[in-house]
């Protein structure tokens, strides 16, 4: 059935990367839960890891869809908090979603932590508009490491990331893992021929789908 089977938990953390001057990635977290809530127990199993990049100008609580929507099913999902303002640097984005990908690991064996124990290995970069650019940004660095957290990449309308002289489109032609990019076909913001297609066709991925939404 598609009835949800765990309840919606949260927490707030600020995770800081040595690698790049102790930079802050205040992060919000939502998990399966057996009581809804703030810090409230995590469920009983493993759960897959989606990290979701944002929009531009837009935060986190926008989202509030989709954490409805995976969370009861069995996946944890979270957000950095960073470059949500007017000025900002897509590499430093890419760079906050893949430091979250190995972070999340590390939250599953912190006894401390609110999801100690039930962290899986599998796990997805997901974003939007400027999220979704950020995230290939990401899974090529990931992939060049070698990195065996992730399994999937899902762009919806993902953007063009050129600031830095990097490019989510160049990205993909080093991004294996089965892709999803969902677009809106009079998308006017990132139209389709300029964003979503050429990333969508560098993708080096075996497996690879692209949904236009017609109209929208």
């Amino acid at each position: 059935s598609l009835q949800s089977q765990y309840f919606i938990g949260n927490y707030s953390k600020v995770f800081q990367d040595s690698a790049r001057s102790n930079r802050n990635v205040p992060t919000e977290i939502y998990y399966p839960s057996i009581s809804e809530g703030n810090n409230t127990p995590v469920a009983f199993g493993q759960f897959p890891i989606i990290i979701f990049g944002h929009g531009f100008l837009m935060s986190f609580s926008a989202y509030q869809n989709l954490w409805e929507e995976f969370v009861p099913r069995g996946y944890i999902i979270a957000f950095p908090r960073t470059e949500e303002g007017l000025i900002n640097d897509h590499q430093e984005f890419g760079w906050d979603l893949q430091f979250l990908v190995t972070r999340m690991q590390e939250e599953g064996v912190d006894n401390d932590s609110p999801i100690y124990g039930a962290v899986h290995n599998n796990t997805a970069l997901m974003g939007h508009s400027m999220g979704g650019g950020a995230a290939f940004l990401a899974a090529d660095s990931l992939t060049q490491n070698q990195n065996i957290q992730l399994k999937t990449i899902i762009g919806l309308a993902p953007a063009e990331s050129s600031s830095n002289g990097v490019s989510s489109i160049s990205s993909a032609l080093n991004v294996s893992t089965p892709a999803l990019i969902l677009s809106g076909s009079q998308d006017g913001v990132t139209p389709p021929e300029d964003h979503h297609l050429p990333m969508f066709n560098n993708l080096s991925s075996g497996y690879k789908t692209f949904i236009s939404i017609l109209g929208g």
